[in-house]
Parts: structure tokens; C-alpha cells; sequence
């Protein structure tokens, strides 16, 4: 378990996680309940974190079924929607990395991080502008 988090299927075949320390819980939770298996959505979340951390935004938020995941130059905050609200505060380089084996989980292949990115980018009408962090050769 690298760095506390792991991303597997279960049975069933959807995506679980699990933590070692508990710290990671609340952002992986939000991944695999919130995103599910729609990867563009990771890109999402890695973009809105782009949006305030080069001054383009102030605060960008992003809300699923489980959590809301707001992001400000100090850092990724993920709240629960459930009856027990509780946060979680991520520095923005933990959640950039968690957000990013999360994507690789669910795209292992260049062809399928490639596939994801189009959609990103035909859904948004613009180019991604975190190519870079998706390690892609073109």
C-alpha cells in the first residue's frame, strides 16, 4: 500500500479503497463513491485544483452524491453530505497524487488515459490543460 491508499476492485468488480492510517479515507471515499469508474471526472477535480493553485480561481468546488471536494490555494478539503457532516483537509500536492493513481486505476493503459481525455476535452470544448500530469508521450 504506497503512501497509505490502494485502489482495487472488490467482488463485484466496482472500485474500493482501502488506507493504512485512515488519512486518506474521506478523499478516497469521495473517489470511488463520487467518481466511480468515470475517469473524466478525475481530470475534473485535478482541474479545478489547477484553477485556484495558478490564481485563476479563488475557490473551485466540486460535489458528488457523498462529498463536496472544495479547493482553495491552501489546500483540497473534502466534506461529507451525510447525516454526520465531517471534513477532511488535503495539502493540494496530496490530493493531486491521490486524485492522479486514482485516474491511473481507472485508466492503466496510455490508450485508455488518452480515451478519458478526449471525453475531458470534448465535454469542456477546450484542450486539458494539466496534459502533463497524465505522463502521456504526445
Amino acid at each position: 500500500m504506497q503512501d497509505g491508499i490502494e485502489f482495487q476492485r472488490n467482488q463485484y468488480g466496482a472500485p474500493s479503497v482501502a488506507t493504512r492510517n485512515g488519512h486518506f479515507r474521506a478523499l478516497g471515499s469521495q473517489l470511488v463513491s463520487d467518481i466511480q469508474t468515470y475517469a473524466p471526472d478525475c481530470l475534473e477535480l485535478l482541474q479545478c485544483i489547477d484553477d485556484v493553485t495558478s490564481g485563476r480561481s479563488a475557490y473551485e468546488e466540486f460535489e458528488g452524491n457523498s462529498a463536496v471536494v472544495r479547493c482553495t490555494p491552501d489546500g483540497v478539503t473534502v466534506e461529507s453530505l451525510g447525516p454526520v457532516p465531517s471534513g477532511t483537509t488535503y495539502t493540494v500536492d496530496e490530493a493531486r497524487d491521490v486524485i492522479l493513481r486514482y485516474f491511473d486505476f481507472l485508466a492503466p493503459s496510455p490508450a485508455e488515459k488518452k480515451r478519458h481525455l478526449a471525453t475531458w476535452e470534448g465535454e469542456n470544448g477546450r484542450p486539458f490543460p494539466g496534459r502533463a500530469l497524465l505522463r502521456l508521450t504526445d
